[in-house]
């Protein structure tokens, strides 16, 4: 038994089970992404042994808190540090096992005193007694519910035999069945169908509808007839047209099949009446229908039925009757409601969009809590990271109804278990920051030691650097026919407010770059500017239909028959100008994003392009003229306004066409300047309000003309390349260091870096908020804080330096490639806090750390390969200085990331009403975490210590937070889908990279083996 519990409590176990749970919450992202959130919880987050992982790491944890006296005051840090672990799993278990979580739906007006709870119950009800569990159902596991129960007398099983997500009620005729009405709602997007036996009723807002019952519009069987009857008038249209029909309410008349029955905006089609019939189960692949269904076995004995219960997490479940002989059994699926001391009556829901956009800028609810027992009445407002905390409960802005007339409100009741995390969150940092500091602790030790290995001569030789100028590029033919344009012209064009279709208002010259990146993936084309390709396309759109500019992808290309890399317009219309790829489109809208398949997507993207190309011919894309009504869109050239003037109409209307005419006709006595400046005095005019300053503007379009990051990364990797290959050079060569040659290195990096955060400083001051918003401005501020661990652990080591800036050069490139989106855009609801500046920034930077410990690690395996009998001694020097350097890297880096991912908790628990989820995001930092917190521990893992298995393993590693930061947002989906782009499969370069490091990994395991006895640690 000692001998058990010795293993228990050792650190290879430790090491065993961080590796478990890492790997565990790994598969659960997957599951979770092909088979629903139920089904990852039902598998891996909820079960038992899941949770004995950390309840043998709890354990694991207080043993060596003894152990090794974390307690005394020399380790004091790092005993503080993973005593804080024990805490917060100490506050997990209060919250999975005490607390409550759930959603309140309020319509405007209306008062509501209950919450739907979050969990899911199967209940059994017989003779008023009620037999319930907590089930997560899902297509994985469905053997949720198994009861044995006596009724009258007899032994009765009833058990779920399976389940079936987004399920279809398809009623089919049965001599045993009931009466049921299959009918489709619309509401003028989509519609959806409903199967009803009698008593069941829908709430559609302005009435209800139902199979008899207590409807305000309902149906009523009279033998083999359908009757409906109204308490409002109802207009009947014939599907073959026809004049319509109109039906005074309190009528009772006979339902025409396939008929049209309209009210209050809703349509109602009645596709079949049926005197008896049962319900059959089938699956909804679209994903689209609102229930799931849980079929049950019900056994005597002697008889066996299958009965289909319909319901779905997070509604209230409505019963469904079976009777066993002579006794009605009720069985229900869904959640239950949880009624409150007190009641919120919703005065008003306000939603505020950005100007002229679709998209959301905020969304509020004013409250009204209403409290008799406490005698309290009083006016709350609740929006995104501002709650209502009552009486233990927090109540949170989730969502809204469609209508934009109720509101969707998440409630949490756990007081003492977020109290209990939020204590260990506060343990954690203390911790981590003063062992960074504490001369006892290991980081010191390994700072010492590098101050010591640092006293020996590193080396560096002169470098000649040529800068990378741009080229000029001669006009392609493809482009030769059409007119260039004046570049005053261009410049005033470029300089012109405009409103993007996400409501942001910018220079032209924004909206330009954007547009022709989405259309040819350049930045330019053929040596005109962004901005004169668009001007040039709304002056010349006959012209530009001939020119060769449309990304188009190679098999797209091939099947519609385009033989170049960039198709023309005129390539996909046939000679009576019928568009060719009409089919293959309506195809790809057909499907469900998640069944499309590349060759779909690539139609709906050149499909897009096409689009695009006709709106900035028509001018729909230039969007130059405020309204009136400034909250309205703006009018885009050539469209026929409403609300201003008759001359300022006109001129809307015909400026552009104006425009034309002047360039096309130098006699005119129209200059086309002076068209565009009577534009900007029309901005002026109309919308001098709402126009961002003339800094801004000014600062955006130096940003744009310039591009900073994407003229760095080729500086960053010269450098960091070249200089890597003169330390290579002269590790065989034996030579020296001259400081003025690493002087001029470490300047010309440096300077680099200053550019670099100047360019994010501009960056968010023209964006207005912080720049690591999105996929894009994240990679950015990564390849930043790599440079910036770069610059810190390099400032006496040229090979930390050069592999930093070699790796912010990379990082910088891979923003850049086609699939990564540098638009500056609005910010969501839930970014709109401070905590987009804390947590984003820690666990952002976190991977600059951890980036560069995994970079070192790869030139270490490098030198191994390049060891001989003659370097082995110097080799290993160096391997010794990367490998005490990565380490406090990655530590860092370790630390940054603990405590990013766990204020993410916090501000989740702000925006959200719990700290934890398990959504992708979070879970895969939480396995980067974990994974590097075993790397870094492996040194006191018997078999796993030493230089070279630690140097493996944070190359090994590195690939969590590859999954963390491009799988999860690429590849899976979560609530950070607001930091997601586009990405088509997995890239050739990953398998080739594997395959390289695999190739690197053996070659230098063998060298490792054959030098030992040199590099004993």
């Amino acid at each position: 038994m000692k001998r058990i519990y010795h293993f228990l409590v050792s650190t290879s176990f430790m090491g065993f089970l961080l590796l478990v749970l890492a790997f565990a919450m790994a598969i659960a992202t997957f599951v979770e992404s092909s088979y629903g959130t139920p089904a990852a919880k039902a598998l891996i987050y909820n079960t038992r042994w899941f949770e004995l992982v950390f309840l043998f790491l709890g354990i694991n944890l207080v043993h060596n808190f003894f152990r090794y006296r974390l307690y005394t005051k020399k380790k004091l840090s790092i005993g503080l540090f993973h005593l804080s672990f024990i805490v917060i799993i100490i506050g997990a278990a209060i919250t999975r096992y005490i607390s409550f979580e759930g959603i309140m739906h309020i319509r405007e007006g209306a008062t509501s005193d209950f919450i739907v709870s979050t969990d899911s119950y199967f209940s059994v009800k017989v003779n008023g007694e009620e037999t319930a569990e907590k089930v997560i159902f899902s297509e994985l596991s469905y053997k949720e519910f198994d009861e044995d129960l006596t009724i009258d007398g007899q032994d009765v099983s009833i058990k779920s035999i399976g389940f079936v997500q987004h399920a279809l009620r398809s009623p089919i005729e049965s001599p045993t069945g009931k009466p049921m009405v299959d009918f489709v709602v619309s509401a003028g997007q989509g519609m959806q169908g409903f199967t009803f036996g009698k008593g069941e009723l829908v709430n559609l807002g302005p009435a209800t509808l139902g199979f008899e019952g207590n409807a305000d519009i309902r149906f009523e069987q009279e033998g083999a007839k359908l009757f409906i009857l109204a308490d409002r008038d109802l207009e009947i249209r014939s599907m073959a047209g026809g004049e319509p029909e109109v039906v005074p309410a309190g009528t009772r008349s006979e339902v025409k099949l396939m008929h049209l029955y309209g009210f209050d905006n809703y349509l109602v089609l009645v596709k079949k009446f049926y005197e008896k019939a049962s319900l059959r189960v089938t699956k909804d692949g679209s994903g689209s229908s609102p229930e799931d269904a849980v079929i049950v076995e019900i056994s005597d004995g002697e008889r066996q039925a299958v009965v289909n219960v319909f319901g779905k997490a997070g509604q209230i479940g409505e019963p469904i009757t079976y009777m066993v002989g002579n006794t009605p059994v009720e069985l229900t699926y869904g959640s239950k409601p949880v009624y409150l001391p007190f009641s919120l009556r919703l005065k008003d829901f306000q939603l505020e969009r950005y100007i002229g956009s679709e998209s959301p800028s905020s969304f509020a609810s004013e409250i009204e809590l209403l409290d008799q027992e406490h005698n309290v009445q009083r006016d709350v407002r609740i929006f995104m990271n501002n709650t209502l905390k009552y009486r233990g409960f927090r109540f949170y802005q989730s969502s809204y109804d469609q209508d934009e007339l109720g509101t969707v409100l998440s409630v949490n009741k756990d007081f003492w278990g977020t109290f209990v995390t939020y204590v260990g969150y506060l343990l954690l940092t203390l911790g981590m920051i003063w062992s960074l500091v504490n001369k006892n602790a290991y980081f010191q030790y390994l700072v010492r030691h590098l101050k010591m290995a640092g006293s020996s001569k590193v080396g560096v030789i002169a470098l000649l650097f040529v800068l990378a100028g741009n080229t000029a590029t001669a006009q392609s033919s493809s482009t030769a026919t059409i007119p260039r344009l004046d570049k005053e012209l261009v410049d005033d064009f470029s300089r012109l407010w405009v409103h993007g279709r996400d409501g942001r208002i910018e220079p032209m010259s924004t909206l330009s770059g954007e547009i022709l990146r989405k259309l040819s993936r350049k930045s330019s084309l053929n040596g005109m500017s962004s901005d004169e390709v668009v001007l040039s396309m709304n002056l010349h759109p006959d012209q530009w239909k001939s020119v060769p500019f449309l990304k188009i992808d190679p098999e797209v290309a091939k099947a519609i028959g385009v033989k170049q890399k960039y198709a023309r317009i005129t390539d996909l219309f046939d000679l009576g100008g019928h568009y060719l790829i009409t089919d293959q489109v309506k195809a790809a809208f057909a499907k469900a994003p998640a069944f499309r398949n590349k060759m779909d997507k690539e139609y709906i993207f050149l499909d897009e392009r096409i689009n695009i190309c006709f709106m900035v011919f028509n001018g729909d894309l230039l969007t130059f003229f405020p309204p009136v009504d400034q909250s309205d869109a703006w009018w885009g050239v050539g469209s026929n306004p409403t609300g201003y003037p008759t001359a300022d109409s006109l001129f809307v209307n015909r400026s552009f066409g104006l425009l034309s005419e002047a360039i096309n006709n130098p006699e005119s006595d129209i200059q086309p300047r002076q068209i565009m400046a009577t534009v900007a005095a029309f901005q002026d005019k109309f919308g001098k309000e709402i126009l961002p300053s003339e800094q801004k503007r000014s600062a955006e379009m130096v940003y744009n003309q310039y591009q900073p990051f994407k003229r760095i990364f080729p500086f960053y990797l010269l450098l960091g390349f070249v200089l890597l290959t003169i330390l290579f050079v002269n590790i065989f060569r034996q030579k020296g260091i001259q400081k003025g040659v690493k002087g001029i290195f470490s300047g010309l990096i440096i300077l680099t870096f200053l550019i670099h955060t100047g360019s994010l400083i501009l960056r968010w001051y023209i964006s207005g908020h912080a720049p690591w918003s999105n996929g894009y401005e994240s990679m950015i501020y990564v390849a930043w804080a790599a440079m910036l661990a770069g610059i810190i652990f390099g400032r006496k080591y040229p090979m930390v330096l050069g592999t930093a800036a070699f790796l912010t050069g990379i990082t910088l490139f891979v923003a850049h490639l086609n699939w990564m989106n540098p638009e500056i855009t609005h910010l969501v609801p839930v970014l709109k806090s401070y905590w987009l500046l804390i947590h984003v920034a820690v666990i952002t930077a976190s991977y600059g750390f951890i980036g560069l410990s995994a970079f070192l690690g790869i030139l270490v395996l490098l030198l191994y390969i390049i060891m001989n009998e003659r370097n082995k001694k110097n080799v290993d020097h160096f391997i010794d200085q990367l490998t005490t350097i990565s380490e406090l890297s990655a530590t860092i880096g370790l630390y940054m990331l603990t405590i990013g991912t766990f204020l993410g908790g916090v501000w989740a628990n702000e925006s959200w009403g719990r700290y934890w989820g398990w959504d992708p995001k979070e879970t895969w930092a939480l396995i980067t975490a974990v994974i590097y917190a075993f790397i870094v521990h492996m040194r006191l893992i018997p078999s796993l210590r030493g230089r070279y298995n630690y140097n493996l393993a944070t190359i090994i590693g590195f690939a969590s937070v590859l999954m963390t930061y491009f799988g999860v947002n690429y590849f899976l989906s979560g609530l950070h889908s607001y930091g997601k782009g586009s990405a088509e499969g997995i890239h050739w370069a990953v398998y080739a990279s594997v395959g390289l490091i695999t190739f690197m990994a053996v070659w230098s395991y063998f060298k490792f083996k054959k030098y030992e006895e040199v590099m004993k640690d």
